[in-house]
Parts: structure tokens; sequence; C-alpha cells
């Protein structure tokens, strides 16, 4: 995007990808600059708002992306494809901010199944992702909620495809206790990858066991499998804002396990600047 730039100029749109890439390989203060750019140049540019979140993300702004967020999506159309996932950047300042009660209305007015703008991935994501973090805050476990994404991503996602949506596919059975169908899209999984058609390879098949194992309550299996895959988020795509759904996680399960040092040494390899670790027990490690 650096050689690009030049043929772009001052293009809103290439200014707010610019921007987001350089904030995930942590070009935090040239980041800022093109994404303020962007946004002056056209205010209503979701993909600027977008980009704005995610500097904001990585720079620790969380009061900065939820007042931006909050006075953007006033005016946004309900049915404007980024609607659903900008309100799961500010259901995120609100779970880092400690606001349950905002953000369980952020999630039901915005990203509910019945509610979120976007397609079945997004969908999917957003919503699973918004529980899954929120739980980990120390929040209680919305079951009808967690059904509904299953149903719909059984229904709507049945096979492998996007690294970073069958993430949260993986998330959903492991919730609802489906061994047998997380088994099968492991197994569909592996398989694509031994024929070239699967970019995550063997990362997500991988992650799963992990992932059922933390939901069993099996702390230390769980820290077994995610801590070795802990340097290889981005295999599966995404941001780094949505691969710390995986390091919350793993960090969770130490915490479960009573393992302090280990999460004090996770903790202090996580990137500068970034928001918070919305994490319930976290802080008794310290």
């Amino acid at each position: 995007m650096d050689r690009l730039a030049p043929h772009y100029g001052d293009d809103f749109w290439f200014l707010a990808h610019h921007a987001m890439a350089l904030s995930e390989d942590g070009q935090l203060a040239p980041a800022r600059t093109k994404i303020e750019r962007s946004v002056a140049a056209n205010p209503n540019n979701a993909h600027g708002a977008h980009g704005f979140a995610h500097v904001c993300y990585e720079s620790g702004e969380a009061d900065t992306a939820r007042a931006y967020l909050s006075s953007w999506l006033a005016t946004y159309p309900r049915d404007g494809f980024f609607h659903g996932h900008l309100n799961w950047h500010l259901s995120l300042c609100e779970i880092q901010a400690g606001n349950w009660t905002e953000a369980s209305l952020v999630y039901q007015d915005a990203i509910a199944l019945d509610r979120h703008s976007g397609g079945p991935q997004q969908r999917v994501s957003d919503g699973a992702a918004f529980l899954w973090r929120s739980e980990l805050a120390g929040h209680p476990r919305d079951a009808a909620a967690w059904r509904a994404i299953y149903d719909y991503a059984t229904g709507t996602l049945p096979s492998p495809g996007s690294g970073l949506a069958d993430l949260h596919v993986i998330l959903a059975h492991a919730v609802m206790g489906d061994d047998a169908g997380l088994h099968a899209l492991s197994r569909r999984m592996e398989d694509m990858a031994r024929q070239g058609r699967y970019p995550s390879g063997s990362y997500l098949p991988t992650l799963s066991r992990g992932f059922a194992a933390f939901e069993r309550g099996d702390f230390f299996s769980a820290i077994e499998v995610l801590a070795p895959l802990a340097v290889e988020n981005e295999r599966i795509g995404g941001s780094r804002a949505q691969h710390d759904l995986i390091e919350f996680t793993l960090l969770k399960a130490f915490v479960e396990a009573g393992r302090a040092e280990e999460a004090r040494r996770l903790l202090s390899a996580r990137r500068p600047g970034a928001f918070g670790v919305p994490v319930a027990g976290l802080a008794a490690t310290h």
C-alpha cells in the first residue's frame, strides 16, 4: 500500500484502508494522520469510520472511539452494510469501559441476528464475538442468543470457507456442546487444507479443540492447545482486534487454572497501546 499511495493521493477510500493497514502493523502515528485525512475528506465514508475505530483500538483510545462512533452512527442508515459491524466496535468500547448495560443495549439494537445489517459471515462473527468476549469479561451467558447463532450458522454457513467466520462458527458449536458437529467441521477443514484449498491450514481444527476444552472447563487442556498457537493468530485473517478474542481466551484459561505467572508473561508480550484486556479475574494475577 505504501507503493500504491502516490498513485491514490488524497483518495479518501484508499487513505482509510492504508491507515488501517498501518495500525495493524503498529505504525500508529502515520495511521492516525491518514485516517484523519480520510474522514476529513469525506465525513460520511463508512470505510473511514471503520478505519478510525481500528486506529483507536490499536492506540488504546476507547473513549475517543466511543464518542466518534456514537456520533457517526446517529446519522448512518440502519441498513448500511457497516451499521452492524461498527456497532460491534462500539460494543468493545463499552465492554472495555465496564459499561455492561450500554454494551448489552448496543448488542440488542444492532448486533443481534435480527438487527445486524451485514451478511451471514459478519452476523455470525460479530454476534458470537460479542457474546464470547462479554462472558470473558464476567457477564452472564445469553443461552438463547447462542442457540440462535448456532442455528443460523449451521443453516447459512454449513461448510468451512473464511477462516475468520469459521472461528466464530466453531465458538457456537463449542458453546452448544455439539462435539460431533465440531469434529465434522474440523475434518472438512483438514481435508481442504490437504488439497490446498484452506489458507488457514491446520490452525483452526487445532484451535477448535482448545475452545472445546475451555468450554468444558478443562483449562489445562485448553492452555496446552491454545498457548502454542498464540503467535499464529494471523492465519485466520481478520484484524488484531478480532484476534484478541483468542488471546483473551488463553488469558482467561491461565486465570482459571491458577497460572498467574504465565498470564503475566502473555500480557507483557502484548502489543503496546492497544485497548485493555477485559478479562474477569485478571487483576488478581498482578
